[in-house]
């Protein structure tokens, strides 16, 4: 079997990571013994920005589980998850961490995404606003989130791009609280992570919508603060809400099951090493991310770890709380069957085999 790995033909920066490389499993030792003598299989993987809540395939990487099961991974970032559904839609792409919502919306309309794992238990979304945003909203960290949200007003708030679940999460924020996000604030597409700290320092938005590291690089040059914290689990709407799932294009599984097994498997290993090896999955994480403050990372890395899933197989509560929470801003409310959406067999089978769950 091949898997198609073309390039992506949009405007992408490349992040293509060797298993071998940052030294990283050279510093904590290989996750087993190597189990298969043949070439690597090559498998591009289409990001949609960067973060700790991508911390399943780092970890996988990092601990040698992808080698181990034979697959050598290329991350492509394409900066936003409409992006990825196109890198999955048109085979130049195995798979692709993204929200939940994206294989809910996407069989609504009927195509073919669907979700094949969990890769992070919670949706994990900051709210930064920069220091003059904060002293004009009058808003203070120790403020209801409902008082948070409705002084927001006016703001300029960096999201990925349209249709992201970083554009549902602040659409939701305000739609939950009775308040037209398109009338109260002005979201603004930015792509990835670095992309929104780097308008934030340049004054160029007030506040953003995204995962670790950035809202805490934020914090500590003094360019913002962060007022709404997902793990304070403030935003009831969230709550028991899933991030990244990864998603696939249903109508090439069969010609790459093989691969996506592999890469389940693989994420599944990660899982487990992460809780049996803590400390070296920090020195993962860490070297991930080498230019962020490490400490930093250290301190983030301890709240995040607790989202790392227990088993990779999506349940049907997590599925139905991401639909009722899409539902907040749907003109037509979703009603997608969860096996529509949501394939699991593959991921059971990775669970029973190495969690023994």
């Amino acid at each position: 079997m091949t898997v198609k790995a073309t390039p992506i033909s949009l405007p992408r920066r490349r992040a293509a990571i060797a298993l071998a490389s940052a030294g990283v499993v050279a510093a904590v030792g290989p996750f087993v013994p190597l189990a298969r003598a043949q070439a690597a299989k090559k498998i591009t993987v289409a990001m949609g920005g960067d973060g700790l809540h991508i911390c399943a395939i780092h970890i996988a990487m990092g601990c040698g589980a992808f080698k181990e099961e034979g697959l050598e991974v290329e991350l492509v970032d394409v900066n936003s998850g409409p992006r990825q559904v196109a890198a999955l839609m048109g085979g130049s792409a195995l798979f692709a961490p993204l929200g939940l919502i994206h294989a809910i919306k996407i069989n609504a309309e009927g195509g073919t995404l669907v979700a094949a794992a969990d890769m992070f238990s919670m949706l994990d979304f900051h709210v930064v606003l920069s220091k003059a945003a904060i002293q004009k909203s009058g808003i203070t960290k120790t403020m209801p989130v409902d008082e948070k949200i409705k002084r927001m007003k006016g703001l300029r708030i960096g999201i990925t791009s349209p249709g992201s679940t970083t554009d549902t999460m602040a659409r939701t924020l305000f739609k939950a609280r009775g308040m037209d996000p398109d009338q109260a604030v002005t979201l603004q597409p930015l792509g990835g992570g670095s992309n929104m700290l780097a308008s934030l320092e340049k004054g160029l938005t007030d506040a953003f919508v995204w995962s670790a590291p950035q809202p805490q690089v934020a914090e500590q040059k003094g360019l913002g603060e962060i007022i709404i914290d997902p793990f304070e689990r403030t935003v009831p709407e969230v709550v028991n809400v899933p991030y990244e799932v990864m998603a696939i294009n249903r109508a090439t599984m069969k010609e790459n099951e093989d691969a996506i097994r592999r890469s389940i498997r693989a994420m599944t290993k990660g899982y487990k090493f992460s809780r049996e090896k803590p400390e070296e999955t920090l020195k993962i994480m860490q070297a991930r991310f080498p230019n962020f403050d490490q400490e930093v990372l250290r301190i983030a890395w301890a709240r995040y770890a607790q989202a790392v899933p227990k088993t990779p197989v999506i349940s049907q509560s997590q599925y139905e709380n991401t639909e009722r929470w899409l539902n907040i801003t749907a003109k037509t409310p979703y009603n997608v069957k969860f096996t529509d959406a949501v394939t699991s067999t593959l991921a059971a089978q990775a669970a029973k085999d190495i969690l023994g769950v």
